[in-house]
């Protein structure tokens, strides 16, 4: 198998039963696994406990947020590569040896894997009908598809965040999960796949490195929406307005006005009310603003 160490980082928080089934499922695959890193939120219910049953790194923190959670996992990781699973995911016991192969050509810098509904749930992600994955569009829309049955690894723009890997020194290179992405952490993993592919590298698809995940449906309410529009907006101004403006337009109405054959997570509920309209223009404007200051941050240096 690929010679170079394996670090497995997981953030978690109040899923004991979850991860447990996503650790006995890296328990039992065919390759042995250097480390396991699981970063618990200050759970309440029985998480901590299963650091006496499983072989792990545990490290238990305070503040609930995905990104400050990778990021600790990541500066205590010492595997060459570094792999970020949910903890709600099932790994197929070949997962780690196929996630691996493309690392053997040094111009890859990230691998990830395909991702696959678990039980009756087979429709979930968002997509597009089309054979194209982790595309980024000009105009910021991200394309996923990361369930397809493709036959053979392809390049990509992005992964899904429940399942990819990075070389760790690329990581470190341009400084780990950007914090500022709140909330549900959505577009954090697109955020990272880009700043590692500006290094130069290729970002590998692997569709043999399979996860189950067992997406839960939830009603997506106006926090949902707010963070939606806050994360997305600080996310396409940080890496694609800069170098495409006149798609500005675009984006913006596609923010509102999706493509028709664009398919929104069936598990989640969407449910309207009178003031949604006004957390998604809250959400856009404080996206704005984060992008803002993170360009007063940058001047300063």
């Amino acid at each position: 198998m690929f010679e170079n160490k394996v670090s497995i980082i997981i953030a978690t928080y109040n899923r004991f039963a979850d991860l447990k089934d996503c650790l006995s499922s890296i328990f039992n695959l065919k390759d042995k696994v250097h480390e396991v890193i699981v970063v618990d939120s200050n759970s309440s219910d029985k998480t901590p406990m299963l650091k006496e049953y499983f072989p792990i790194k545990y490290i238990s923190i305070i503040e609930r947020n995905r990104q400050r959670a990778r990021n600790i996992g990541l500066s205590v990781a010492c595997g060459d590569i570094v792999a970020f699973l949910d903890d709600d995911v099932i790994v197929h016991n070949s997962w780690l040896r196929r996630l691996l192969e493309p690392y053997l050509n040094e111009s890859v810098g990230g691998v990830g894997g395909r991702v696959i509904p678990y039980g009756q749930n087979r429709r979930f992600y968002v997509k597009i009908s089309t054979g194209v994955v982790g595309k980024v569009s000009k105009s910021g829309l991200v394309i996923g598809n990361f369930d397809l049955p493709l036959r053979n690894p392809i390049e990509v723009d992005s992964f899904i965040g429940c399942n990819m890997s990075f070389r760790r020194d690329l990581l470190l290179k341009v400084g780990g999960f950007d914090e500022n992405f709140g909330g549900t952490g959505y577009r954090d993993d697109t955020d990272l796949c880009l700043r590692v592919k500006s290094l130069g590298y290729k970002l590998i698809f692997h569709p043999g490195a399979i996860v189950w995940h067992k997406f839960k449906g939830k009603n997506a309410g106006n926090n949902w929406f707010y963070w939606y529009a806050r994360n997305h907006v600080y996310f396409y101004l940080k890496n694609l307005f800069p170098r495409f403006r006149t798609r500005f337009p675009l984006f913006f109405y596609r923010m509102f006005f999706p493509p028709r054959d664009y398919v929104l997570k069936s598990g989640i509920k969407i449910r309207v009310n009178p003031l949604l309209a006004s957390y998604i223009f809250k959400g856009l404007y404080d996206g704005y603003q984060m992008w803002r200051q993170l360009l007063r941050t940058n001047e300063l240096r």
